[in-house]
């Protein structure tokens, strides 16, 4: 069915009178009497009775009335939700991301987004790198974060924030009582990492230990930080993470910056170079306000 013949058509049966209805659709009255008759006859029904005095609906008039509100209300909400999602303000973003970034930028971009764009359902996935950098290519996730950038021509990233490697420490350790401490000074300490087949960030941390003078001593590999901090809390080693998972104030344990020079680790979003989602490109753009606003 011709949309127009339905606008016609809910205009004559609002107003009741084909003048006063061709008036509102700017159209004289033949035409708009030929298009109300040819809408009839696709529909196979009368829909208005017309006498000299008066214009009522028939019985499917009166029923076509409250489907063509209907319809015009759907296709009303058709457009604007087409609107919304070519600006990026509706759709879906499936986000990959490791457990030590839920502190600092990206919770906070995510209550920005939350709050600007309601009618974005986003939903995060805790996954490894190697595992995001998969779902990313399947097209599973649409964006991704961890701590080191992707050897892949299939994929792009952008650096958004670069921090500190900290030394984690039981309490009582002998290093607790310093304000810095040098990595050489870590040689013969059991080293609490994440697994290193599955982390590039687990493995340059690895190599910044050799460049330093040792080969380090992993005594346990784990995933989640949560692991990594639980077990240096009891005393069986100690680790090397980023000084932001300090916010996790984990009771027990005491952070401690290296000393110069030592390593440091870089945030950055990764998503696929062919993706065109307006959706992805609002959230990358509120992370790029964030870093040139820090203070946000």
């Amino acid at each position: 069915m011709d949309l127009r013949l339905l606008r016609y058509f809910t205009v004559l049966a609002e107003e009741l009178h084909f003048g006063r209805a061709a008036t509102r659709l700017h159209m004289s009255q033949p035409p708009l009497s030929q298009q109300i008759k040819l809408l009839e006859t696709e529909l196979g029904t009368p829909l208005f009775t017309r006498t000299q005095r008066r214009v009522e609906l028939t019985a499917a008039g009166v029923a076509l009335k409250g489907q063509a509100a209907l319809v015009f209300a759907q296709m009303e909400r058709a457009v604007d939700l087409t609107r919304q999602a070519g600006r990026g303000h509706w759709g879906t973003l499936e986000i990959g991301m490791i457990s030590s970034l839920m502190v600092g930028l990206l919770p906070q971009a995510l209550r920005i987004f939350q709050d600007r764009y309601p009618d974005v359902k986003w939903t995060l996935h805790e996954l490894q790198p190697a595992a995001q950098q998969a779902a990313l290519k399947e097209r599973r996730l649409d964006l991704c974060f961890y701590r080191m950038g992707p050897n892949d021509p299939e994929l792009t990233s952008e650096p958004l924030s670069s921090e500190a490697i900290a030394v984690v420490l039981p309490q009582q350790h002998r290093l607790a009582k310093r304000t810095r401490v040098a990595l050489k000074d870590l040689a013969e300490e059991r080293f609490i990492s994440f697994k290193l087949d599955q982390s590039r960030f687990a493995a340059y941390l690895y190599q910044s230990c050799i460049e330093a003078g040792f080969t380090p001593h992993v005594y346990q590999q784990v995933v989640e930080v949560q692991t990594l901090l639980s077990l240096v809390r009891a005393g069986l080693g100690i680790g090397l993470l980023p000084a932001s998972t300090g916010q996790f104030g984990h009771a027990g344990v005491v952070y401690r910056t290296l000393a110069q020079p030592a390593p440091g680790t870089t945030l950055y979003a990764t998503y696929r170079k062919d993706d065109p989602s307006p959706v992805l490109q609002v959230f990358l753009n509120i992370m790029r306000e964030m870093i040139e606003v820090p203070d946000r």
